[in-house]
C-alpha cells in the first residue's frame, strides 16, 4: 500500500483519540446532547465508532471479534478512557494492514454473507470514523462548545508534515 492509506489511518487514530480526550473535559449536559441526523449521545456515538472499528479490523485480519464494549461504566470518564485505550491498542494493527499489499484485494465475507474486496472495508473504516466524529463536532458546535481541530491539515501540522512556502521576493 502507498503512504496515503497509512496517513489516512494515522489521521483516523489521531483525530479519534483527540476527540475522546476533548470529550473527557465536557460537562455531562454536553455529553448527553444529541441532535437529529446524528447517531445519539456523544458517549454512545464514540462507543459505536470504536466498536465498529474493532469489528472492521477483525474482518480484515480474520481474527476473532473483540470483547464487547460496555454500554456504561460507573464513571463517564472510565468509559472514555476505555474507548481511548481500545482504539489506541488497535492502531498498530491498522498500520500493519496498510503495509500489506494484498489486503486491498483480499476477499472479505461480512457476517451477513456479503463479499467484497478488502479495499472497500478499509475505505468504510476511514469514512465511518470521519462521519461519526463530524456528528459529534456538529452536536458540540450547535451548543456553542469549542471543538478541536481534527482535519487532515490539523493532523499534518501537529506531526510536522507541513512546511511554510519559501520566501518570495528575497534579494540576493
Amino acid at each position: 500500500m502507498d503512504g496515503a492509506l497509512l496517513q489516512l489511518l494515522r489521521h483516523k487514530t489521531w483525530s479519534t483519540l483527540n476527540l475522546i480526550e476533548h470529550c473527557g473535559g465536557l460537562e455531562t449536559a454536553h455529553l448527553d446532547a444529541t441532535m437529529p441526523g446524528t447517531y445519539g449521545t456523544i458517549p454512545a456515538t464514540l462507543r459505536h465508532l470504536v466498536s465498529s472499528d474493532e469489528h472492521y479490523l477483525a474482518q480484515l485480519t480474520g481474527t476473532g471479534v473483540p470483547e464487547p464494549l460496555p454500554e456504561r461504566l460507573p464513571q463517564r470518564s472510565d468509559l472514555l478512557n476505555l474507548l481511548a485505550e481500545r482504539f489506541r491498542r488497535s492502531a498498530p494493527r491498522w498500520e500493519r494492514l496498510a503495509e500489506n499489499a494484498d489486503v486491498s484485494t483480499r476477499e472479505i465475507t461480512a457476517p451477513d454473507g456479503w463479499r467484497f474486496p478488502g479495499a472497500v472495508l478499509l475505505a468504510q473504516a476511514i469514512h465511518h470514523a470521519d462521519d461519526h466524529r463530524t456528528q459529534i463536532l456538529s452536536i458540540l458546535g450547535a451548543r456553542g462548545v469549542e471543538v478541536p481541530r481534527l482535519s487532515v491539515w490539523g493532523y499534518a501540522a501537529s506531526h510536522g508534515l507541513l512546511r511554510e512556502p519559501p520566501a518570495t521576493g528575497a534579494s540576493t
